[in-house]
């Protein structure tokens, strides 16, 4: 009967782990996210080109003339990754080299998930977005998980969850439909 006790504790036990170890990833994810959106909220600010008001007495009227507000000053993003790709020098260099195609300049490293990038506005009507291999104003990078990884992922983790399950059942099924063996009882023997 403890051999029953101590199976059924392993095979529960199992199981239990299991939601323990998610519940902790979970958390990790919660507080990874957090800092994430800490970080992005307070990103360096960076103080754009000056632009010439025209309605300032002090300006000419070359200097309104030349004063297109949609090419004076600079439009950022950041380009993020689904894993820690920028960690990798080769596909940084890579990275860096189609953002400068489109016009891009690495502002800052983040981490080895997020870069960011500025450029300026004027560059929209320089450089041609259908002419260029990528989207200029891309925001991934990388692959993206399709569908089909979620199920597979979503399977196997339901998997991982049932398997000790069903053996542990399995296990005490065999143990309780066992043939118990005979027992052997004294009995009293006379002396003729």
């Amino acid at each position: 009967m403890s051999e029953l006790a101590l199976l059924s504790l392993l095979a529960g036990s199992s199981g239990l782990q299991s939601v323990a170890v998610g519940l902790w990833l979970r958390s990790q994810q919660f507080q990874s996210k957090a800092l994430l959106q800490d970080e992005e909220e307070q990103l360096t600010p960076y103080d754009s080109k000056e632009t010439i008001d025209p309605m300032d007495e002090k300006t000419t009227n070359k200097e309104r003339r030349n004063s297109d507000p949609r090419l004076v000053g600079w439009e950022f993003k950041i380009l993020r990754s689904a894993q820690d790709s920028f960690r990798d020098p080769s596909a940084l260099k890579q990275v860096l080299e189609e953002e400068s195609m489109a016009g891009w300049i690495l502002l800052e490293k983040l981490d080895d998930r997020r870069l960011r990038f500025k450029r300026p506005i004027a560059m929209r009507e320089v450089i041609r977005g259908e002419l260029l291999p990528i989207d200029p104003y891309r925001t991934t990078y990388g692959q993206n998980s399709s569908p089909w990884t979620k199920v597979t992922i979503a399977t196997l983790g339901v998997l991982v969850l049932l398997l000790p399950s069903y053996l542990g059942f399995i296990l005490m099924q065999q143990l309780l439909t066992k043939p118990s063996q005979p027992t052997i009882t004294p009995t009293s023997t006379r002396i003729p």
